[in-house]
């Protein structure tokens, strides 16, 4: 069987780290043949002393990006195999037996699966997960544009053939490879490669922030693999979030001084909220958890707003 290498990007994750790499020992069977190679950002507490207790390989780089920390790993790996992961991430028992078909399958480059959520999550996270769960609900492998470097695989020879992930992006580097990837292969989703992330923000105002973080490189991201039609909806909806709020405010405020007809206002968010409420149903329906409809709501709401923040906040910053 041909080897797997597990590259871990990490930066002050000593307790995280632990647990992951606690969880990967305990899914290996003694015939697995695999390696850990943790690449560290320059990390001041005991990250390194606790990769190197449980056997991995470790590489200081301090002040690299993300995507240059996995890229170091790739470059150093001697598997055949690709595993990204995050410290802050644990896998499921049988996560090396979920990946086996797949050793054989050398026309799937990349393949993977969106991480899922710890059983004490708050709604935030539970209605997040809902929301970037990939594809239809389906417990069978489907293929999919893009997953998340948490729980993502790729075959070596194709990752370096393409270039990697590219070391420009502070975020969006894993939907910028899946790009690439995918012009070769399809990328596919199994579900039965289960991992679990425990770094999800909890609440809305951590969500908040994250998401106006990451969304600063998409048009970075758009400058360096090109303008792609799936892509319009991530630009597009932010910005119509931004002007429906500035229309309500602004409209709001001249109906109160007989300006603007009220009515106007309460159409104006009519049209603005019903596509959203709409989708937050399909997304609950899919799911069978119609409960969660409303905190979908919200969430999408929040996501939007820091996402259409982010977009001229990455435009100012280029």
């Amino acid at each position: 069987m041909p080897s797997l290498s597990i590259v871990i990007p990490v930066k002050n994750e000593a307790g995280n780290l632990d647990a992951c790499l606690r969880s990967i020992a305990d899914a290996a069977s003694r015939e697995t043949d695999y390696e850990v190679l943790v690449i560290d950002n320059g990390s001041d507490d005991d990250t390194v002393s606790v990769a190197r207790q449980h056997g991995a390989t470790v590489f200081v780089l301090p002040g690299a990006t993300v995507a240059g920390l996995r890229n170091h790993g790739a470059k150093e790996a001697n598997g055949d195999l690709l595993a990204f992961i995050d410290a802050d991430c644990t896998v499921a028992s049988d996560w090396f037996a979920a990946i086996e078909p797949y050793y054989g399958q050398s026309e799937v480059h990349c393949f993977g699966s969106p991480p899922g959520i710890p059983r004490q999550s708050t709604w935030v996270q539970e209605c997040w997960y809902q929301i970037r769960k990939k594809g239809a609900p389906s417990d069978q492998p489907h293929p999919v544009e893009w997953l998340e470097s948490m729980n993502l695989f790729a075959r070596r020879t194709e990752f370096h053939a393409v270039g990697g992930f590219d070391t420009q992006l502070i975020t969006c580097e894993d939907y910028d490879l899946c790009l690439r990837l995918g012009e070769s292969s399809e990328i596919i989703c199994d579900p039965a490669i289960r991992a679990i992330h425990h770094g999800e923000a909890a609440d809305v105002k951590r969500f908040y922030s994250k998401e106006r973080w990451r969304g600063v490189s998409n048009l970075a991201g758009l400058r360096r693999h090109g303008f792609r039609l799936s892509e319009l909806p991530s630009l597009l909806f932010p910005l119509v979030q931004l002007a429906a709020i500035l229309f309500v405010v602004v409209g709001g405020f001249l109906s109160l001084l007989g300006v603007f007809s009220a009515w106007w206002v309460v159409v104006g968010i009519v049209a603005w909220q019903l596509p959203l409420l709409m989708l937050s149903y399909r997304k609950s329906q899919r799911s069978q958890r119609l409960k969660q409809t409303g905190g979908i709501w919200a969430l999408l709401n929040v996501y939007f707003t820091a996402r259409g923040q982010s977009l001229f906040l990455g435009a100012a910053w280029r």
